[in-house]
């Protein structure tokens, strides 16, 4: 669904892509709608009229649906990106000597390719980045590094 004005900016296009004239086009409102003008109409009444064009082979190319809710939807974080986030938190809390993402690479090679060996696996993870398809070995880093943040929170706590 398209705002009143997007409708209407539509229509005019494809009333001029098509080479319709406009007598033409006004007796096409007429009889869609009862109305000779698109600022009088609904916006239910400019998606029919609009649909008329497209049937009369108007290719509709414009960007879809406007958002009338006023939430944008945000990308849900992945497990990697959660892993960076504590990463540098716990660097930051003076936990971690080196917050680098080569450090952090590291940290996740030591646990995810000693499981990967155990399971006979031949291919070893470089990077963090690497976990992304792999949520259940992903989660084992996260893991670990909670594990460690709560173990020595305890310790100076």
């Amino acid at each position: 669904m398209y705002t009143k004005p997007k409708y209407i900016q539509l229509i005019h296009i494809a009333k001029q892509k098509l080479g319709i004239d406009e007598l033409s086009y006004r007796a096409m409102l007429e009889r869609l709608t009862g109305k000779s003008s698109t600022k009088q109409m609904t916006i239910k009444e400019l998606s029919q009229v609009l649909h008329e064009l497209e049937d009369k082979g108007f290719r509709n190319t414009a960007k879809k649906a406007v958002r009338t809710t006023g939430k944008m939807r945000t990308a849900k974080p992945t497990i990697v990106d959660k892993i960076r986030v504590l990463w540098r938190a716990m660097h930051k809390q003076g936990i971690i000597r080196d917050g680098s993402d080569t450090a952090l690479d590291q940290f996740a090679r030591n646990i995810v390719n000693v499981e990967l060996v155990k399971k006979g696996n031949n291919v070893l993870i470089m990077t963090v980045a690497g976990l992304n398809g792999d949520n259940k070995l992903a989660t084992q880093v996260l893991e670990r590094l909670k594990q460690w943040q709560k173990r020595v929170e305890r310790k100076n706590g």
